[in-house]
């Protein structure tokens, strides 16, 4: 039976991100700072330490401007994660995880499938005491496939703007773990990367980081802290998988900073595919407003293992209809 439901009665999960209060404006934190209050059921990571002194980026380092290297250093992890491959632009994604959510509306621990195509189409399939909850966005149609089968039509009912609204905010955010896993995808035209030094983190930013800044027309801020990987045989500086990408907030429109932590990459339980991906990732959300985040302390939303992810192999349209046009 085809009912129509109150948007208050379902959310569009996020399918993940990450952030720490005290990495405000894309830098590490200094030392000895308050500490992170701990999430729901688990203490926080350690706070990253003061960067370290800049490691030399190669031996021609001081012939390059900060926007060549960082671009140089960019092409690197595109080329790490593709295998050398060429994997380019991520037109559709399938992932299979296991996932422990922590959101205001969304508390859930168990497996999860998600579909995704670009622009505009994503399925989420969310599995809890062997019963299956299925969320559909089609450009500007959207339903809900509760544990029980039956479906609610989101679009067209009376107060479906606002769940509607934020589908379409939850599917940004899978379009962007989908460009963070590819790279290639976040460059095109205007957009600039910038070097901004070479840091080492610890807890759970634990790392030596090529930092990286994207800057784009559309004013969104990402950062990559991109793994120091040098030539064995030169010592030349290069760069290959991320490990923390950082999303700037904005406390104005009241967006949060976000932070995804990527890690494993190749892990040996990981499912052999023809590029690199990360087995494990974390996501943090922390308030933009320096002076609101210390009250507002950051916490983890998101924890998940990747068991199978599959990038441009094609999905068959009929996933992302349902019978309630």
């Amino acid at each position: 039976m085809i009912r129509t439901i109150s948007l208050a009665r379902f959310s569009f999960g996020l399918l993940v991100g990450v952030a720490s209060t005290t990495l405000a404006s894309g830098d590490p934190p200094a030392p000895g700072g308050t500490p992170l209050a701990p999430p729901a059921r688990e203490a926080p990571p350690p706070l990253p330490p003061r960067p370290a002194p800049p490691a030399p980026a190669s031996p021609a380092a001081g012939l390059e401007d900060a926007l060549t290297r960082g671009a140089r250093y960019f092409d690197q992890a595109i080329a790490w994660v593709s295998r050398n491959g060429g994997l380019g632009k991520a037109r559709d994604l399938y992932a299979h995880l296991d996932a422990h959510w922590d959101l205001d509306d969304n508390h859930h621990e168990g497996p999860q499938t998600v579909w995704y195509v670009a622009p505009d189409k994503m399925r989420s399939e969310m599995t809890a005491l062997a019963k299956t909850t299925t969320k559909i966005l089609n450009g500007e149609r959207a339903w809900i496939v509760d544990a029980s089968g039956a479906t609610h039509r989101i679009h067209g009912t009376p107060d479906g703007e606002a769940a509607f609204k934020q589908m379409h905010e939850d599917m940004k955010r899978v379009e962007d773990l989908t460009q963070f896993l590819t790279l290639e995808g976040l460059k095109g035209a205007g957009v600039v990367f910038e070097h901004q030094g070479n840091f080492n983190g610890s807890g759970a930013y634990e790392g030596a980081w090529i930092k990286v800044a994207r800057r784009s027309p559309d004013g969104r801020k990402i950062t990559f802290f991109l793994n120091q990987n040098p030539d064995p045989a030169t010592g030349e500086m290069r760069a290959s998988w991320p490990g923390v990408v950082r999303v700037d907030g904005d406390a104005a429109r009241k967006l949060q900073n976000e932070d995804w932590i990527l890690k494993d990459w190749e892990a040996p339980a990981a499912a052999p595919r023809a590029f690199r991906y990360p087995f494990k990732i974390q996501a943090y959300r922390s308030n933009p407003d320096p002076a609101m985040a210390k009250q507002d302390p950051p916490r983890r939303f998101l924890f998940a293992i990747m068991d199978d992810i599959q990038i441009n192999t094609g999905i068959d349209a009929a996933k992302f209809e349902s019978a309630d046009k």
